[in-house]
């Protein structure tokens, strides 16, 4: 499957043929994702708690849906990093960085929400991303923020830091820069099909 894929990141092939391999590609490890088995939520009494099986109901309820949205995360860096061009770098990766172009112009990383990164985690995001930029200054480093603010207005901004450029971009923007393929924004198809895998169930 992995070989399959690459040849198809090197050839210059129709549009309509690489979508749907790609597709067929992301089904199959989004499917895996989801069906892969949560951690199971255990309820731990405290003293000055309220220990009620109404409450250990709601807590079990607000488990289920922290671990669906971990999921989200990882999902979102499965379809922006196995789309023509991409790499998905995974855990392991030497830059410690989660995807980058295939030619090195670009490499990022993801984060599922705007509130994700607090100040350490984000200095130490910046600092994985100016090192990779020290080494690669014509490489364009990106940290993608997959959920912006609600209502946030700027989508993409500049941060320097130690010196070096690094690019900040959210939501829609994000997802333009990496689903335009030969002129085309394939955003929202790819948006729709991925919800339609994971909510399939509802529909």
């Amino acid at each position: 499957m992995e070989k399959v894929f690459k040849e198809i990141n090197t050839i210059n092939c129709p549009d309509a043929y690489f979508l749907d391999r790609y597709k067929k590609r992301i089904k199959i490890l989004i499917e895996k994702t989801i069906n892969r088995k949560s951690k199971k939520f255990v309820y731990e009494p405290t003293i000055l708690g309220d220990n009620s099986k109404e409450n250990i109901e709601k807590l079990t309820i607000a488990h289920s849906i922290r671990q669906k949205q971990m999921k989200e995360g990882e999902i979102a860096q499965i379809i922006l990093g196995n789309f023509i061009g991409w790499q998905n770098l995974k855990v392991g990766h030497s830059s410690g960085l989660d995807c980058k172009k295939i030619d090195n112009s670009i490499v990022m990383e993801l984060k599922n929400k705007y509130n994700t990164c607090n100040s350490d985690s984000l200095k130490m995001v910046l600092e994985k991303l100016s090192k990779y930029k020290k080494e690669n200054p014509e490489t364009r480093c990106i940290l993608g923020i997959v959920n912006p603010k609600n209502k946030a207005k700027i989508l993409d901004e500049k941060i320097f830091y130690k010196g070096l450029e690094i690019e900040k971009i959210q939501g829609r923007k994000l997802f333009s820069l990496i689903f335009t393929y030969n002129g085309k924004d394939y955003s929202q198809e790819i948006i729709d099909f991925t919800t339609s895998i994971i909510y399939k169930d509802k529909i």
